[in-house]
């Protein structure tokens, strides 16, 4: 769980050098690297592999922040391709990048693995505020109608802190009784009937979940594996009631009914990769809500979960997928090796 890039699990091996197969229904914006068919313009991408992805507006325009093993954060005009800004830098390679709101203004926290994670106001390019530390997996929330950043790595349980300060609201310990808790590999956050929820990812391959408003762990909701660990983490709502998506070693990407903890089984399920599935995310895109599963197979690939059928083809990269996410408007931005590309849906 602590080295998402493996080079010798099965792949894909029909991908030629710098070209993207967008899959049926998708094509490319743009990429970085060589020329891209559908892409002019390309710009050199990461000096090393893009770990972590996320998106957000800055005056009024989107973006997306890439962080890779090249100790630096980038930001991408998500329509042109154009990077923005100088580089954010880091104190080691950028495991985790999100971003939230604060007093109206986003912000991005770049999180290394291992020495600090830090926050930066996108708008004026200034850091906020930093944690000792570093952390493997972070995301954020909003708790007690402020904005919250949850990272966790090493360390048994969740570190909760202020990005505008960097002070602490609250580390959330786990209880023994419902279940060992290790080292976080991944997490995510979701609103259940209205309170904010996190579900983490740990280095026995079991999820848990916390209660961020009353700062309680509330238990594991799915058991370690005994084999195929897993290795990646998300977390959607679906007809109001709470999914998690989990892709492992094997290839598998297994839906989960979080309150039953039971698998969501079927032809509906999303179709399995052919090695380690590194990247997930979930987005909600013209009400429907959607999956992006990408892996070592250099695949990546897109599901509704609601209607339990994919949204176009599978896409075909240059090499191994380990970061993806969708911006609210149906865009996929795509890390694989040191290269971003984004691709948009087909109009109907």
């Amino acid at each position: 769980m602590t080295d998402p890039v493996h080079h010798d699990s099965a792949r894909v091996e029909s991908a030629t050098t710098g070209a993207v197969r967008p899959g049926t229904g998708w094509r490319v914006e743009w990429a970085t690297g060589g020329p891209i068919e559908g892409a002019t313009g390309a710009v050199p991408g990461h000096a090393d592999f893009v770990r972590s992805v996320t998106t957000a507006t800055v005056g009024g325009r989107p973006v997306a922040v890439t962080g890779g093993d090249d100790e630096v954060a980038l930001v991408w005009d998500l329509a042109s391709g154009e990077r923005v800004g100088e580089p954010l830098p880091a104190r080691g390679p950028v495991w985790a990048v999100v971003t939230t709101v604060v007093a109206g203004r986003p912000v991005v926290v770049v999180a290394d693995p291992h020495t600090r994670v830090q926050a930066w106001d996108l708008t004026g390019r200034r850091l906020l505020a930093g944690r000792a530390g570093g952390a493997w997996a972070a995301t954020a929330a909003m708790v007690d109608g402020h904005a919250a950043v949850l990272t966790g790595g090493e360390a048994p349980g969740l570190r909760m802190w202020d990005p505008a300060t960097g002070v602490s609201s609250g580390d959330l310990a786990g209880d023994l009784a419902m279940g060992r808790v290790g080292a976080v590999g991944a997490v995510a956050t979701a609103l259940v009937d209205g309170r904010a929820k996190a579900f983490t990812l740990h280095d026995d391959s079991g999820v848990h979940v916390w209660d961020l408003t009353e700062r309680r762990h509330e238990g594991r909701v799915l058991p370690p594996t005994g084999g195929g660990q897993r290795v990646s983490l998300t977390v959607a709502v679906v007809d109001g009631r709470p999914v998690a998506v989990t892709g492992d070693w094997d290839g598998r990407v297994q839906v989960w009914d979080v309150d039953t903890r039971t698998e969501a089984v079927g032809r509906g399920c999303p179709t399995s990769h052919t090695g380690p599935v590194w990247a997930l995310a979930t987005a909600v895109v013209d009400g429907r809500p959607l999956v992006v599963t990408g892996g070592d197979d250099r695949t990546v690939r897109v599901w509704d979960l609601a209607s339990h059928r994919p949204v176009g083809s599978v896409s075909l990269f240059p090499r191994e997928v380990t970061a993806v996410t969708m911006a609210p408007d149906g865009r996929m931005v795509v890390g694989c090796g040191g290269d971003v590309a984004v691709l948009a849906p087909e109009p109907p």
